[in-house]
């Protein structure tokens, strides 16, 4: 009675057990299950109950149909080998289940099995796997977009994940490009498997590789209605699709996935095709997720790449356009300096008066002449040099040049203009530093353009200082520029400042009054001669020796600007190595000069073929003496010297 009562508690509780259980004795017999096992292959219990032999209930669950002979055998394999440890091995039934079989060796040579339906578990690990890699993959993808500038990159990248995960036999990316029914659908890149290869053929497949390359027009294939649409299309069949292309009807091309590429505005400009072995795979939440994350990725590269296109045609056509205007400007200049100097150049004679005097209003009005001519042609100059500048045509001359007499001369020529507005001029030199190597006419230039501004906006009675002094880069790092470029604390630098009592310039200001032919208020334009070069061309000349440009003002206060130009160490050893070459430069002119006076020539050949240039040199000639014989091209001249021979 107690064997009987401990064998219902014993069953009871097996049944409360959720795995199935079978216990064989060592004839392989089963003697012990539990309510669980009969149910995961529909077996009846009485038959159980009979203890059949293992071998007849394994051969009865695969004529169910839920296992394979192999199965099968892959179990009693694991069975034999069972001595000491269990066995542990996994089944996927055909419905789907998947079960967790532990083999263990029991104390009289049998074998207690246990089946545990693992199925949910397999498949949550299943999508987690696959949910880490869709994540790597849009991970990639999107670091691909961050840091590649090649879309083709993006998109074979793309593809060797989507072909691939999806089981396809085909994929590619196709662009559009043009506008309305002008529009065609161009490959970017494509993938074609040994699959696809091996199902179509070669030359299908080159037939369709050469169909990609033409480009789809606006109308032809499916691809177009899903880029009208905006939504992805699926094809059972597509080789009898009446808007099918022709190229790509091959018979054993049948499930096709089409999906549209956005934009971040939303309009459609690629489509992604893959052609696939499931087509209810392409289907599923989880892989159209996917795909329209990749695409929506793909949108993003091709945006920007066809931005960067257009940014690069756009450079390159600005960069034309800089050329075309450099050389306009170049030969306006020469055609605009001719008349000019013919007009300076006579006015200079009918100044001179020495062959018929002229009235005071007559003289007054030549002066007015020759002013605006020289006014015009120093514009014309300062567009040029800019010009010049700017198209990377403007070398350096070095020399060794003595400072403190550049400063002083630059004075006396801008003292005139400020005595009319009885302007204080000043003067203050660093005696620590006279020699520097620098180009004479760029540091001439500069600091005229700095004084000429100063002389201009410094109302009558004011002041301008010019100071030229030896400073370091730690004194720059504090003060505006408008170039901020990387300065070297230790860096000695010549200070070229010029410092004024004029109008001031409003801090909000500052930023314009380096950028060409502009001035911070247009009302300065129409009491100030100028283009609002000066500035401009004064930066440009300072970075050209490696320098850079301060300014510090207040308004109604007054201004003050610092030229900076290094003085490197570079430049010192110029200094020793070209003392010789200077002083041997500056002989041989003395020469020349000396050889031009000893062999003033009574008659001089003049070539020109301005009539208005003509006149003007042979009456200048002929004033100091000279016999002028004029030719007007150069074919005649080489004749004339000839004859001479």
């Amino acid at each position: 009675m107690d064997l009987q009562r401990l064998k219902e508690e014993q069953e009871i509780i097996l049944n409360q057990i959720d795995n199935g259980i079978a216990l064989f004795n060592n004839s392989n017999h089963l003697i012990l299950f539990n309510q669980k096992l009969p149910e995961i292959w529909g077996l009846l219990p009485e038959w159980l109950k009979i203890k059949p032999h293992r071998d007849d209930i394994f051969a009865e669950i695969v004529v169910q149909g839920y296992w394979s002979t192999e199965q099968c055998q892959q179990l009693q394999n694991c069975l034999l080998k069972i001595k000491t440890e269990s066995q542990l091995l996994y089944i996927e039934q055909s419905d789907s289940i998947c079960l967790k079989v532990d083999c263990t060796l029991v104390s009289d040579g049998g074998h207690l099995l246990t089946f545990r339906d693992v199925s949910i578990y397999q498949r949550s690990q299943a999508n987690l796997n696959a949910e880490l890699r869709r994540l790597r993959f849009l991970l990639g993808l999107n670091e691909r977009l961050q840091y590649s500038d090649s879309l083709r990159e993006i998109a074979q990248f793309a593809l060797n994940y989507l072909v691939e995960v999806m089981n396809a036999a085909f994929g590619d990316v196709k662009v559009i490009n043009g506008e309305g029914k002008n529009r065609q659908a161009g490959p970017i890149s494509n993938q074609i498997t040994s699959q696809f290869i091996a199902t179509y053929g070669e030359l299908a497949v080159a037939e369709m590789e050469g169909l990609l390359k033409q480009g789809i027009p606006y109308g032809q294939g499916l691809l177009w209605e899903v880029v009208e649409s905006g939504k992805p299309m699926y094809v059972e069949d597509y080789a009898h699709q009446p808007n099918s292309i022709p190229g790509f009807r091959h018979p054993a091309i049948g499930q096709l996935g089409i999906f549209p590429i956005p934009a971040i505005d939303g309009r459609i400009i690629g489509v992604l095709t893959l052609e696939s072995r499931n087509l209810q795979k392409l289907q599923e939440t989880d892989q159209k997720d996917m795909l329209f994350a990749a695409c929506r990725s793909l949108g993003v590269a091709i945006e920007r790449a066809q931005s960067q296109e257009r940014l690069r045609q756009i450079n390159e056509e600005l960069e034309r356009s800089s050329q075309l205007k450099s050389e306009f400007l170049a030969s306006m200049s020469h055609e605009l300096r001719t008349p000019l100097n013919s007009i300076l150049g006579f006015s200079d004679l009918l100044q001179r008066q020495i062959s018929d005097p002229l009235s005071d209003r007559q003289v007054n009005q030549v002066r007015l002449i020759q002013k605006s001519g020289q006014h015009l042609l120093q514009l014309i100059n300062d567009i040029l040099d800019l010009s010049k500048i700017e198209s990377g045509k403007t070398e350096l001359s070095l020399e060794l040049i003595n400072i403190h007499e550049v400063c002083k001369d630059c004075l006396k020529m801008i003292q005139p203009r400020a005595d009319k507005k009885r302007l204080a001029l000043s003067l203050e030199l660093d005696y620590r530093i006279s020699t520097v190597y620098l180009d004479q006419r760029r540091v001439r230039q500069i600091i005229i353009n700095l004084l000429s501004n100063a002389v201009k906006f410094t109302p009558e009675g004011g002041k301008v200082k010019l100071s030229g002094r030896l400073a370091y880069g730690s004194q720059i790092q504090g003060d505006y520029r408008p170039d901020c470029s990387p300065i070297n604390s230790s860096t000695p630098y010549l200070c070229l400042e010029v410092k004024d009592s004029g109008i001031g310039i409003p801090e909000d200001r500052w930023e314009i009054l380096f950028r060409p032919f502009q001035q911070i208020d247009s009302s300065l334009s129409r009491k100030h001669e100028g283009t609002g070069l000066g500035l401009a061309l004064t930066k440009r000349l300072a970075e050209l020796h490696g320098g850079t440009i301060s300014l510090d003002s207040q308004v109604s206060k007054g201004s003050t600007f610092c030229v900076w130009l290094p003085l490197t160490e570079m430049r010192h050893e110029l200094i020793v190595n070209s003392a010789s070459e200077s002083s041997s430069e500056v002989s041989s002119d003395s020469v020349n000069e000396e050889i031009l006076e000893t062999e003033k020539s009574i008659r001089i050949l003049i070539v020109e073929d301005q009539p208005y240039n003509q006149l003007l040199i042979s009456q200048v000639l002929e004033l100091e003496g000279y016999e002028v014989e004029l030719i007007s091209d150069g074919q005649t001249m080489l004749d004339t010297i000839n004859s001479l021979n």
